[in-house]
């Protein structure tokens, strides 16, 4: 259970970042509905999103945490992350600098099909987000050095400064507008590197690049894979955007609640495991089947909870000012498209870290590609008929099939726990059904809490032995 209390701490931060990521997006509803005013912010943020999603929560700490934690020589490491830190600030440079003088690349990428005015804006505010990506990079860095040593909830907390920054630019969105909450997402990611620099400073500075051909490796494969994942996040983008005014915003909105499990559990754990498995691979089987039970104990439930309550979860927390009843109603069912496929994406980035952590990258590339190829195709077929609905369930139905490919790669998989974890998340699903009797919109609060404690309940009856081992072993 150690890898479960790990993600739980680690959870706990995150928790804290996501709720106020929620408050940010409740105020955007309020502001600005699903306009296309909104739409051209999210075009103008996803390029720099894109890179933290790489470098945060995939290639750069995937092939940091493993070569960082070898050496054991303070002047070598030294001299790893100044070549680290040196190389990239060459390569993020030159990024910023085709943003500057072709802002249009930017709208190409993620808004190819937005009307004229919305790719007008999105170019300005582009250049106004587009320098993030280099604090993106440093706070990476200072992540994935705190997580070498064991250390997960300050690193996990960070965002949450991110999101309050963007909070008080969308308040002062009266006098600046989208402007705003633009400038908050420059400067709420400056904040993120500045809390998390200790690390960085803590280490000598050497004007070299003696380890970057060696990082690069181990990073250019995982960077791959993670960019080709993340390319399914271009793609849906684009698709989306032919929708009309307000798709993206459909999307996005819906996403935040597909996320916010996924953030706290998902990445959690795939966080918790990278660093267990790379300072001690002689027991991969073992954290790897730990990491897989404790994933599915917390993300199987929420999939079922937010697939029965999407609607009044939706309506409760954006159906105010310019967010009407029909964006409700669109947005529900885009979550539900989403969620589908939650348990299978967690799954597919715990086994994905666990390769990472055995320096093998191949694998968990011919995941992502498959995971890619499958979005590709789907977005096609579906998002084009359907909308952000069709985006939606093409990114749940091509992380299935992901996961279904890296489950014929690895050797363990506990069965007997998941029929377990199924077991207890219907019961679960019973107590929400059979609690849903007032039209209040604060009463999904109630079904939740009764369904938390009915979950863990069951939960506890299975796993009780192991829960006491763990408190009794921590004495």
């Amino acid at each position: 259970m150690n890898i479960l209390f790990h993600s739980i701490f680690f959870s706990a931060a995150t928790f804290i970042s996501r709720i106020l990521g929620l408050v940010r997006d409740v105020l955007f509803a309020k502001y600005f509905g699903a306009s296309s005013i909104l739409d051209a912010y999210f075009i103008a943020i996803m390029f720099p999103f894109f890179l933290r999603k790489v470098f945060g929560e995939g290639a750069m700490s995937s092939a940091f945490v493993p070569l960082y934690s070898e050496i054991t020589e303070k002047e070598e490491r030294d001299k790893f992350l100044s070549s680290v830190i040196n190389g990239f600030s060459l390569i993020i440079l030159l990024i910023l600098l085709i943003v500057f003088i072709y802002p249009n690349s930017v709208v190409i990428l993620f808004g190819s099909g937005a009307p004229i005015e919305t790719k007008t804006l999105a170019k300005k505010l582009a250049k106004i987000t587009a320098p993030s990506i280099y604090f993106i990079f440093l706070w990476a860095i200072s992540y994935s050095i705190y997580n070498t040593k064991q250390k997960f909830f300050l690193p996990a907390l960070t965002p949450a400064i991110a999101n309050i920054s963007i909070i008080f630019g969308i308040l002062l969105s009266n006098k600046f507008g989208i402007y705003g909450p633009s400038f908050g997402f420059l400067l709420g990611n400056i904040l993120m590197f500045i809390s998390l620099s200790k690390k960085i400073f803590q280490h000598k500075y050497y004007f070299t690049l003696s380890y970057f051909p060696s990082f690069l490796k181990l990073f250019t494969p995982a960077f791959a894979a993670m960019t080709v994942s993340q390319f399914n996040t271009i793609v849906d983008m684009n698709v989306v955007s032919y929708f009309g005014k307000g798709g993206i915003s459909y999307l996005q909105y819906a996403s935040r609640f597909y996320l916010l499990p996924y953030g706290l559990f998902a990445v959690s754990v795939s966080t918790v495991i990278l660093s267990k498995i790379s300072n001690n691979r002689e027991k991969y089987l073992e954290h790897l089947k730990e990491a897989l039970i404790s994933t599915m104990l917390l993300t199987i439930p929420s999939s079922l909870g937010l697939i029965f309550l999407s609607k009044p979860v939706i309506k409760f927390f954006y159906e105010h000012g310019e967010f009407s009843s029909n964006d409700t109603r669109i947005t529900a069912i885009v979550l539900i498209g989403y969620v589908i496929g939650l348990p299978f994406y967690a799954l597919y980035s715990t086994i994905s870290r666990s390769f990472h952590a055995m320096k093998n990258m191949k694998t968990p590339f011919y995941a992502t590609l498959i995971v890619s190829i499958s979005n590709i195709v789907l977005d096609i077929l579906l998002g084009l008929k359907y909308g952000p609905l069709g985006v939606a369930l093409a990114t749940s139905i091509s992380g299935i099939i992901a996961f279904g490919y890296l489950l014929t790669k690895i050797k363990t998989f506990p069965i007997i726990d998941t029929l377990k974890i199924i077991f207890a998340s219907f019961v679960m699903v019973l107590s929400i059904k059979y609690t849903n009797f007032s039209e209040s919109e604060f009463w999904f609060f109630f079904q939740i809490l009764i369904a938390i404690v009915v979950y863990f309940a069951v939960i506890f009856f299975f796993y009780r032995k192991s829960i006491w081992r763990f408190f009794i072993d921590r004495r």
